[in-house]
Order: C-alpha cells, then sequence, then structure tokens
C-alpha cells in the first residue's frame, strides 16, 4: 500500500548564497535556528552546511514526518526568522520541497511553493 501524500516523510532544502559582507552574520542566524527547529515536533533531521572553503554557499536541509509537521514548521517564528534573514542577508533564494512519495505538482511540493526576494 502506497503512502498517502500527507502521511510521508517531507523534505525541505535550500541553497544560499550570503552576501559577502553578511556572511558571518547569516551563519550565526543559522546555528541558533537550527537548534530551534531541531526541537519542533516532527522534525527528523536539521542540517546546515557551508560551502567547505568558508565560502558564501549554504545548504539547509529539513526532513519533516509527514506534512501537517511541515506545514506547522512554515507557520513557525523559527521560518518567519529564516525568510527574513535570507532576504536581508543572501541573494535571492527559492526552497524546495520534496515528498518521499513524489507527491508534488508542477506549481511545487503539493501545489504549495515558497520563494525569498530581496
Amino acid at each position: 500500500m502506497k503512502p498517502s501524500p500527507k502521511s510521508s516523510v517531507k523534505v525541505m532544502s535550500a541553497l544560499l548564497t550570503a552576501r559577502p559582507e553578511k556572511q558571518g552574520e547569516f551563519l550565526q542566524t543559522l546555528q541558533s535556528l537550527k537548534l530551534e527547529i531541531r526541537q519542533q515536533a516532527g522534525c527528523l533531521e536539521c542540517t546546515i552546511g557551508q560551502e567547505a572553503s568558508g565560502g558564501p554557499e549554504f545548504f539547509i536541509f529539513m526532513v519533516w514526518k509527514d506534512l501537517a509537521h511541515l506545514e506547522a514548521h512554515l507557520d513557525s517564528e523559527a521560518f518567519r526568522i529564516l525568510l527574513g534573514a535570507t532576504s536581508v542577508l543572501t541573494s535571492p533564494a527559492g526552497f524546495r520541497f520534496i515528498a518521499a512519495d513524489s507527491a508534488f505538482s508542477s506549481q511545487g511540493f503539493l501545489g504549495r511553493s515558497r520563494r525569498v526576494a530581496s
């Protein structure tokens, strides 16, 4: 039996480029948010990485138990802070939403996509 789109694991990822003069501030923001996000109900994984050379590229990878928990995160203060930080401290960014069961449309994850523009 195939899992329903609402109950399968959901992944959110983003590749972000910090503005050169804001790189340290952006890393500090991501590190503080990571702890808060990991404590949110339904968060199975929250990984934040930076380019090995210490360059301006950052990667965010989150895994959520199901759609309800991902949507709760998207409505959380932590996600609002993340969106705000990306709009001020990085080049324009996009977040990708992926369902483990491929339950997404051409419009984005289950028809829901988020973009940040500066």
